[in-house]
């Protein structure tokens, strides 16, 4: 079995701060054999066996706003021949991951992320712009920081990628209270209502205040 990534439960818990939609991703994206791989045997041949050395030994995948996400971290040292290995490993198992996935294997995306002290590393800079302009198989995005990341970390890295939210409670919160006209009445309900969006919202905030009139 892979070893999860170290940070993929502070991900998962800011995605889930962010109010996205976290569900678990099937076994066999993280698996070590393709779709049709697995199907061999059933017609008489001998199962299919990857050399595990053409895989990542840590990743992990969810399901985040119902979008398909891998999770890996790269290796401590700011060397590119590393880096290519480790993102050669990761491309291999987005490969296999993408089988799987049917129509939602174009939406597959995938995270990575450096070592402690990576962000002030000019090489590490470097390879990180450099692992997110290959967007073979899949798009990557990769969190480069300085000290052991809280989750606050984790959820500026996410506002980097589809997981953003451009109006969250808080900050509708903070905007209304700035507003110089009057709130109607039923206002905080409108607020706590996870099932408007910012759209939704404000034409409930315009009929709330219809009906005061």
């Amino acid at each position: 079995m892979k070893e999860l990534p170290r940070l993929q439960a502070l991900i998962l818990q800011a995605a889930a701060q962010l109010d996205a939609n976290v569900e678990t991703a099937p076994a066999e994206w993280t698996g070590a054999a393709m779709n049709a791989e697995v199907l061999r045997p059933m017609s008489g041949t001998s199962p299919f066996q990857r050399d595990e050395r053409d895989l990542p030994k840590t990743v992990g995948a969810a399901l985040l706003d119902a979008t398909p996400v891998l999770m890996g971290e790269l290796p401590g040292e700011a060397h590119r021949g590393a880096v290519d290995e480790a993102l050669r490993r990761y491309r291999n198992q987005a490969t296999i991951a993408r089988s799987w996935m049917g129509a939602m294997g174009p939406n597959l995306q995938m995270f990575l992320y450096g070592p402690v002290g990576a962000l002030n590393d000019r090489r590490w800079r470097q390879l990180a712009a450099s692992a997110e302009a290959d967007d073979r198989i899949c798009r990557k995005l990769v969190w480069l920081f300085d000290e052991d990341p809280t989750r606050a970390a984790a959820i500026q890295f996410l506002q980097r990628t589809f997981v953003a939210r451009p109006w969250t409670k808080e900050s509708a919160m903070a905007q209304l209270d700035r507003m110089e006209v009057p709130l109607p009445a039923g206002w905080e309900t409108a607020i706590d209502n996870p099932d408007l969006d910012p759209e939704q919202l404000v034409r409930e905030l315009v009929r709330l205040a219809g009906d005061e009139k």
